[in-house]
């Protein structure tokens, strides 16, 4: 499975800037030949506001219409990171995966970042997803994590024992370093492919120097090796292949498989 990581200067604020720079990007991407594009947490917005409402997209607004397109004609697959809404209208930071039949799922952050400061705050500026992001492309089942689920050992462990063939990792971080997408590979036998924005933030604290994005996105496969990785912090595609059926065998192999033996009865905290 080919997979293109495509590296963001989102501007914090910017929907349609940031909109037109992501799909200029992706078209580059679709020049690889990829099965799978991914692109960063909140691609079109940042993290710019302390109230996201005017920001949601539904699935068919512009975002997933145009990215929808592009899918349809390149016969590929695309996960891009935005504001969509619960169905109460409700922002979540959510992701949207289509393809070249159209959208396939939604898949919403269900880990809230807790921050002094309102527009980094998600426990107050999202719903939270209440559901694991689980998606089927053809052949494979993809899933989704959205920055700080990534933080949480349960969670990629839950999407494998879910019978994820490969997890993608939307961020929106200052610093990825690629041994956190390593970790999670290797623990849990699975490739994953891991897509940050670069870039200068819009805004920082009061009394706080200027925040950059470094990017680094990364793709790693099975083993926890890396496959392709961005280095320096500029608006670039990350491609690599990962085998999708070898790490299928090697979570199936009865040597030292971690999926079989973990032990549920003792992990009942509250």
């Amino acid at each position: 499975m080919r997979i293109a990581c495509v590296q963001v200067a989102t501007v914090d604020g910017e929907i349609n800037a940031n909109r037109a720079r992501a799909l200029g990007l992706t078209e580059q991407a679709l020049a690889n030949n990829p099965d799978l594009v991914i692109l960063p947490e909140l691609v079109t917005t940042g993290y710019c506001t302390n109230d996201y409402t005017m920001f949601a997209e539904d699935l068919e607004g512009l975002t997933v219409r145009a990215f929808a397109d592009l899918a349809a004609l390149s016969g590929a697959y695309i996960a891009v990171g935005l504001v969509t809404r619960t169905a109460s209208g409700q922002p979540q930071n959510g992701s949207v995966l289509v393809g070249p039949n159209g959208v396939v799922g939604t898949y919403a952050k269900s880990h809230m970042c807790v921050n002094d400061d309102p527009r980094v705050d998600e426990s107050t500026a999202f719903a939270r997803g209440e559901g694991l992001g689980l998606l089927d492309l053809a052949r494979v089942r993809v899933g989704v994590m959205i920055c700080y689920d990534g933080h949480h050992g349960e969670l990629p462990v839950a999407l494998v024992a879910g019978g994820a063939d490969v997890l993608i990792w939307l961020n929106n971080r200052t610093s990825v370093p690629v041994w956190e997408a390593s970790a999670i590979a290797k623990f849990n036998r699975v490739p994953v492919a891991a897509v940050n924005r670069v870039g200068e933030a819009g805004w920082q604290p009061a009394g706080q120097p200027q925040r950059f994005f470094t990017g680094v996105s990364a793709i790693v496969d099975h083993e926890g090796e890396t496959v392709a990785a961005a280095h320096g912090g500029e608006e670039t595609v990350v491609v690599g292949d990962v085998d999708i059926e070898a790490g299928r065998q090697r979570r199936n192999s009865h040597v030292l498989n971690t999926l079989r033996s973990r032990r549920p009865d003792l992990y009942a905290l509250t």
